[in-house]
């Protein structure tokens, strides 16, 4: 199971990544579509194991508060809000949704 500590290190090699070929490309060869595609990567990556973590309990899927509070992080992130609210409004919901459970 990934610890946060496995998707932060994740997240910093996804981004090192990014900079380390922004640098070494040279982008007048890249063809728009794939600039496009490149740049949307590490999102995906980072997506993927944030909803790893937030879906799987060992070996089976768990549905439970934790994805609502993932469901209120995006919509935050969606509306492009600061990312205190938008921890703090995915910590409540969460908190809210156990609370009630």
């Amino acid at each position: 199971m990934l610890t946060w500590s496995v998707v932060g290190l994740l997240m910093i090699g996804v981004y090192g990544q990014r900079a380390l070929g922004a640098t070494l490309v040279d982008t007048n060869r890249v063809s728009l579509r794939w600039k496009h595609v490149l740049e949307n990567v590490p999102l995906a990556i980072i997506s993927g194991v944030v909803a790893l973590q937030a879906l799987a309990r060992g070996q089976t899927l768990a549905v439970d508060a934790r994805l609502i509070g993932l469901a209120v992080a995006a919509l935050c992130a969606w509306r492009r809000l600061p990312i205190l609210v938008t921890v703090v409004a995915a910590a409540t919901a969460t908190a809210l949704v156990r609370a009630v459970s």
